[in-house]
């Protein structure tokens, strides 16, 4: 699966039905995988988008786990991104989501997080600790769904006031730095680990330059809320030099090579948590 920008609509508009169904087909399974008891309540995540569009909410975003076989395909881990008909259509910078995440394979809970989406970057932003809902398969239901949607909602206000509060505060080049190795960490290891003990790919200073480093005017700013979002970009969407294994005639060394995107929809979301939980405990404190 490509970078996850490639999930909505080029105009960030709402996705039709159709468009649902074929970027995560999952979305419209009627039933669950064969391998789980009767005991497993499904959730139908078709139900999902029609409470949803009650309460105002349009899809803008679909993606999904490609599985090995057609049968993984329909069941598959999935995320829906929602946003306020108002917001899409406002002409903000960003706009508040309310993201879903689902599977019918019983390899997932049903889950809701607060996030923001920032227009410039084409970036989806996962709010961390605290700001998530969750509901397993076996108490499904559509009340209880509305139960964690309202809780969600509710976090909505709190994220747009930390975003707000991000953008008014000017951290020192201490605090920048120890923001990107931190945010780094979540994907590589530091370089000056011993080559036998380093699971990942390495990051270096320079790696951590080229996190900083803006890709674009409007990313310029020295505030918390632009440098937050110039290194979500790097970790997440890659294209910073880190170190990594290569073979050149025929012996095996280490040299620079530029990182790939994030292509897993869960460590998407599970990494673009943890860079909001380091953003608030190294940017905004």
């Amino acid at each position: 699966m490509p970078d996850l920008i490639y999930s909505r609509k080029a105009n960030n508009e709402v996705l039709h039905s159709f468009e649902i169904e074929a970027l995560a087909p999952a979305v419209y399974a009627h039933d669950h995988a064969e391998n789980l008891t009767n005991k497993y309540g499904n959730f139908n995540s078709a139900n999902a988008i029609e409470v949803m569009r009650d309460y105002g909410y349009g899809v803008t975003q679909a993606a999904q786990v490609k599985g090995r076989t057609a049968q993984a395909n329909i069941h598959g881990q999935h995320l829906l991104a929602f946003s306020k008909h108002s917001d899409i259509s406002s002409g903000n910078n960003e706009r508040p989501e309310i993201i879903f995440y689902n599977s019918h394979d019983g390899k997932s809970s049903m889950k809701l997080f607060a996030g923001i989406y920032r227009f410039i970057c084409s970036n989806g932003i996962v709010a961390g600790e605290g700001f998530d809902q969750k509901m397993i398969h076996y108490k499904s239901n559509l009340d209880n769904f509305e139960g964690i949607l309202n809780q969600t909602a509710d976090r909505l206000y709190d994220i747009s006031s930390m975003t707000n509060n991000m953008k008014n505060i000017t951290p020192n080049s201490e605090r920048v730095v120890e923001f990107a190795k931190q945010a780094l960490e979540t994907r590589f290891d530091w370089y000056g680990i011993d080559k036998d003990e380093r699971e990942r790919n390495a990051y270096t200073p320079r790696s951590i330059r080229d996190a900083l480093t803006s890709s674009r005017v409007e990313d310029n700013n020295d505030d918390a809320w632009t440098i937050f979002n110039r290194v979500q970009e790097s970790v997440l969407r890659g294209g910073i030099h880190i170190l990594g294994n290569t073979t050149r005639r025929g012996r095996k060394m280490e040299a620079y090579k530029k990182s790939k995107a994030l292509t897993s929809i869960k460590q998407n979301v599970d990494i673009n948590r943890a860079l909001w939980d380091i953003a608030q405990e190294t940017l905004a404190a």
